[in-house]
């Protein structure tokens, strides 16, 4: 999972450094620049339009399961650089780490198997203001990318539910009531989107809920929440409403 979290930090700084304007290549010794006036209205992907966003989701810090799942982000943007929105994501998928897969091995320790209790972040959703800091747009193989580093801050929260660690129901009179339930959260978030015409867009995002919660129990006293960060990644479809482009004066 640190792989996928460094490539997207080499995305989002790939995008940081891109030039805020491109020119085609040169035709017979003439510049872009000497074939006419220069443009001077931009282009307002994001102003007074809504997006719609349908997204998948992985868990990036889990300590025994990896989460995937997927969700829908809407938002409105009432400036270029400004908007508001609200995610949703539902988790159903949980695939075993290794340290998950030696716990479920006959020859383990029987009094962890009967007591392991492990929470799953079945659910998760913020409302967040976004900002953008960088907006440009570069040229890839004669293919103009118009795009947007993007942060965001706000609250929310996870839902939490349990399973036997070992798997099956043995654990169940010995877990901490604490580990499930809604555990509230701030929200942060950084990522960066590529637009492929007017209206869609790739969008690459990073969030962190901070949040009190525990990991896993084992026993009903054994109560292990702290604040800690809980760390998504998300992968999304941006379509934004209206499809046409709002241009400055």
């Amino acid at each position: 999972m640190k792989r996928w979290m460094s490539l997207l930090a080499l995305i989002i700084l790939f995008a940081i450094g891109l030039p805020q304007t491109s020119f085609a290549d040169d035709e017979e010794g003439v510049s872009s620049l000497e074939k006419g006036d220069p443009v001077r209205h931009q282009m307002l992907f994001h102003s007074g339009r809504f997006e719609l966003q349908p997204l998948a989701q992985f868990g990036v810090n889990e300590t025994f399961q990896q989460s995937i799942g997927f969700g829908i982000t809407l938002a409105y943007y009432f400036r270029n650089d400004l908007g508001i929105g609200a995610s949703f994501s539902y988790n159903p998928i949980f695939i075993d780490g290794d340290e998950l897969d030696a716990v479920k091995k006959d020859d383990y320790d029987a009094g962890v198997q009967s007591s392991l209790t492990i929470a799953q972040p079945t659910m998760n959703f913020d409302v967040s203001l976004y900002y953008m800091p960088a907006i440009g747009k570069f040229s890839l193989f004669k293919w103009i990318l118009n795009y947007d580093l993007h942060v965001s801050a706000g609250f929310g929260a996870i839902l939490m539910d349990t399973v036997c660690g070992a798997g099956g129901g043995e654990c169940n009179d010995a877990k901490n009531n604490n580990l499930e339930g809604a555990k509230f959260a701030g929200v942060i978030g950084v990522g960066v989107r590529f637009f492929f015409n007017n209206f869609i867009a790739l969008n690459l995002d990073i969030k962190n809920y901070l949040t009190k919660y525990a990991d896993f129990s084992r026993g009903p006293a054994d109560d292990r929440a702290r604040f800690k960060d809980f760390v998504v990644g998300t992968v999304g479809v941006s379509i934004f409403l209206p499809t046409s482009v709002y241009m400055s004066r």
